[in-house]
This record gives structure tokens, C-alpha cells and sequence, in this order.
């Protein structure tokens, strides 16, 4: 099973489509009806209650939570997470406000859940990161009470972000109508990289709806888009380094105007998703099914660990632009040893030889034929 980097920079490096005032007030408004309401405090007002102690997942630096213990909405709270480091940023911030949190380093993969009388398990962007999906799941539905609340806003789009064509050519397209100086660098996600730099990003995030839905009675569910303002505007440095601040959330908000039409075309594109859910305690007495979906978790474990972390087959655009990575470099060293042949050729520039060969590289078809027929190759390549 994957663990997560141990620098935990990766986690919050660079800007998201979130840090854009605009986004925020689209998902807020989309979440509660209202600009100023965000996810937590529209369940809140829902609910009209507080919670004696709450469970947070993959807590990170601990901001969740102590923006709920600090409003009063959650008494006392356990966050849990699996970096050292992110615990202590946490536990420092929650000491010098004497927040009454307290926090615990484990892999949630494999260990166990702290067993308090919890009534709130919150997920905020972290079961994405959960490879074993269905036993945390399991784990979150037995330890609530049947009045307890799971509530959860995270990325539930395509694992390793794999979107599909449509969507990313749509966002290419968008991304041709900002101005040249707003415009994201569009390189499509890379799992060999992904591997490398954090293996649990994204690993079942497409898996994460059927989960709630497997233990958990839903409440609410609002899904909020992302698939075309998602990969421009986040970690877009050209817009984030503008200037005019003004412009840059006009810009923002041009964008997201295209999100929001492509989401309306096609509802089931939404990245992103609120859901507020209760325990379902009947599925866990049905023994013989928790077994078998135990059993499916397992084989899913292995075979992934058998190709090298990789959990489902690669797309043809996945294929294409690892094709074309690997083209670029062929194409590189075809330029260098070009290079080397017309210094190799300096003495003889008045032969036919040398003419010809000058006359056949300069052409721009060349190369062009040469990424053509590697692209070939790649589409007829088995996966």
C-alpha cells in the first residue's frame, strides 16, 4: 500500500483553485446557497448542533478542526494524520490558542482508529489519499453512534487525476481564452511522477462516493465542477503572479463560468463533492458481504503492488503524453547528434553529401514524421 511523502511541503506547496476569492464563493454558494457560508458552517446551521468530539482524517496542519473547536461547534476533537511533522505544526498551533485538541501519528491504512466516544468524523480532502478505502470506511461506520455524522468535502474525480479527453480538451480550450500572460502551462498528469512524488495522491478517489454510499446513509450530497477550472487555475503561476488582483479574479471568474457550463452538460464530471452522511449499522451485520468486499480490497492491494503501485489500466492520452515525454528526449538527442554530424561535416560543405543532409534536417517535416510514427507505435503498443 502506498504511504504518503515524508516531506509534507507536497501537501501544501503552490496555489489551488481555492486561494482565487471567486472559487470560494462559487463553492460556497453552491454548498449552502450563500457566498459567505462555507461547507462546515452550512452543516452546522443544518444540523443545528454541537458535537461532543469530533474525528478528523488526515488532519495535516490541523485548520479544520481548529476552526471548529474554536467556534464552538466541536467541543474536543482528535486529529490523526501520518506525518510527524504536520502533527507537531498542528499540535503547536492548537497549544498556543488552548484549543482542546489532541493528535496521533498512524498510517490509516493499517492501524487503528482512536476508539473515543466520537459523534463527528469529518473528511476534508484527505480520503483521497486512502488506499484502503473500504476498511476505513467500515472502521468510521462502526465507531459512530446510529445519531452520529460523517461529513466530508473532497476531490472525487478521476484517480491519479486521469481526466478523461473531453474534459481536458475543454480545459485546453479555456485555457486559450485567457491572455497569454494568465495562461496555465497545461501538462497532463504524469503517474510515473505522481508515483514518485506522492503515491497516495488521488489513489481511489473514484471510489470514494460508491464507499459513502456503501456505509452510510446520505443526507446531502452537492457536487460543485472542477473539471475544466480545476487544472487551469491550480499551481497556474503566470496567474497567480499577476499584478492586478482585480484582473486575476476576473479571470478566475471567467474560467469558472466555463466549469459551470461544462458541469451542467455533464453532471457527472464534478471533481470535487460535499456529502453529509449517518451510519448505516444494518450493512454491518451482513458478515458474508463485509468479506467479500474485504476480499476485493486485498486483491486490489496486490495487484497493484505487483505493477509497481499502479492500480488500473492507463488511458491512450496517458500513453500519448508519456509517449511524447519520451519522443521529446529521442527528439532532443536526434538534434544533438545532428549538430555533432554538420561539425563533423564542416570540411566537406561543398559536397553533394553534405548539401543533401543539410537540406533534409532543416526541413520541418522531418521531425514531424518522426513524432507521427512513434505516436503510431504508441497507439498500437498493448497496455
Amino acid at each position: 500500500m502506498p504511504d504518503a511523502n515524508d516531506n509534507p511541503d507536497v501537501y501544501y506547496d503552490g496555489c489551488y483553485w481555492n486561494n482565487l476569492d471567486c472559487t470560494v464563493r462559487m463553492i460556497n454558494t453552491k454548498v449552502s446557497g450563500r457566498e459567505d457560508v462555507d461547507w462546515w458552517r452550512h452543516f452546522a446551521d443544518r444540523t443545528g448542533r454541537t458535537f461532543e468530539r469530533g474525528l478528523f482524517l488526515n488532519c495535516g496542519n490541523g485548520w479544520v478542526e481548529r476552526d471548529m473547536v474554536s467556534s464552538g461547534f466541536v467541543k474536543e476533537a482528535v486529529g490523526i494524520d501520518y506525518s510527524d511533522v504536520l502533527l507537531q505544526q498542528a499540535r503547536d498551533a492548537a497549544d498556543q490558542e488552548g484549543l482542546p485538541i489532541r493528535y496521533q501519528q498512524l498510517n490509516i491504512n493499517s492501524d487503528e482508529l482512536p476508539t473515543d466516544d466520537f459523534d463527528l468524523v469529518v473528511n476534508h480532502a484527505a480520503a483521497h489519499h486512502i488506499a484502503r478505502l473500504n476498511r476505513v470506511f467500515r472502521k468510521v461506520c462502526t465507531l459512530l453512534p446510529p445519531d452520529g455524522w460523517f461529513i466530508s468535502f473532497d476531490y472525487v474525480g478521476p484517480h491519479r487525476n486521469q481526466y478523461p479527453y473531453d474534459a481536458w480538451e475543454c480545459a485546453w480550450q479555456a485555457n486559450n481564452q485567457l491572455p497569454p500572460e494568465a495562461r496555465q502551462v497545461m501538462r497532463y498528469p504524469n503517474i510515473e511522477a505522481m508515483l514518485q512524488i506522492d503515491p497516495t495522491e488521488a489513489v481511489h478517489s473514484e471510489l470514494i462516493i460508491e464507499m459513502l454510499e456503501r456505509y452510510f446513509s446520505i443526507d446531502e450530497k452537492v457536487y460543485v465542477g472542477g473539471a475544466i477550472a480545476y487544472p487551469i487555475l491550480t499551481h497556474n503561476a503566470n496567474l497567480f503572479a499577476m499584478d492586478d488582483p482585480l484582473e486575476r479574479e476576473r479571470l478566475g471568474q471567467m474560467v469558472l463560468d466555463e466549469d459551470r457550463r461544462y458541469l451542467e452538460r455533464n453532471p457527472d464530471s464534478s471533481l470535487f463533492a460535499y456529502f453529509t452522511a449517518q451510519p448505516n449499522k444494518s450493512v454491518l451485520t451482513s458478515n458474508e458481504q463485509l468479506w467479500r468486499w474485504r476480499d476485493e480490497e486485498e486483491d486490489r492491494e496486490r495487484a497493484a503492488e505487483a505493477r509497481g503501485g499502479e492500480y488500473y489500466e492507463r488511458s491512450l492520452i496517458q500513453e500519448l503524453y508519456l509517449g511524447n515525454d519520451s519522443l521529446t528526449i529521442q527528439l532532443d538527442l536526434v538534434q544533438q547528434g545532428t549538430r555533432g554530424l554538420q561539425d563533423q561535416l564542416t570540411e566537406i560543405q561543398g559536397s553533394f553529401l553534405y548539401s543533401h543532409l543539410t537540406r533534409l534536417l532543416a526541413r520541418p517535416g522531418v521531425q514531424r514524421a518522426l513524432r507521427n510514427r512513434l505516436t503510431r507505435r504508441l497507439i498500437r503498443r498493448e497496455p
